[in-house]
């Protein structure tokens, strides 16, 4: 079967990407950046840095709240590299938000909303906990956010570790 295949807006030009099976394997784009673009759907707080159900529910408040508003979406990119998550207008190319990996303690593509991508951060200002959510046009988007943000976990403990142990 083929593989997914998504729009990746990279630096000065627009590409189409294909998603091969081990994409979850390949670092070097991540170190520049993985580029998705995504609408923003709004932000709830939240009491503890993880876990499935809590997600799930500042899910639903997100999407409750998203749909009492009459108002359009912004389209944000969002760009997930080791250094975090980077959110751009999507129109303005204005930077909305740069939130480092290390106050990112969850992501998640909701079980329910499956086009629905989430992570829980630490806000740099308050120190609260807040739950960010965006909607993709497919499933498979929002699952490759998710996997991405990992690989970027994964990625940033192993630049950590090399940088930490001489390597």
């Amino acid at each position: 079967p083929r593989a997914a295949g998504t729009w990746l807006t990279l630096p000065r030009r627009l590409v189409f990407a294909e998603l091969p099976e081990s994409w979850a394997d390949m670092q070097e784009p991540l170190l520049e950046g993985m580029c998705f673009t995504l609408k923003y759907l709004g932000m709830t707080l939240v009491e503890k840095p993880k876990g499935e159900d809590m997600a799930a529910a500042a899910i639903r408040r997100i999407v409750a709240m998203a749909r009492v508003g009459a108002r359009k979406f912004q389209k944000v990119i969002l760009t997930v590299s080791p250094r975090g998550i980077s959110l751009q207008d999507a129109e303005t190319k204005e930077v909305v938000e740069n939130i480092s990996i290390y106050r990112i303690s969850y992501c998640t593509t909701d079980k329910l909303q499956n086009k629905v991508f989430a992570y829980v951060a630490q806000s740099q200002e308050s120190g609260a906990l807040e739950c960010h959510a965006f909607l993709s046009p497919k499933k498979k988007i929002a699952q490759a956010v998710t996997l991405t943000v990992a690989q970027a976990f994964q990625m940033a403990l192993d630049l950590w570790e090399a940088a930490h142990t001489g390597r």
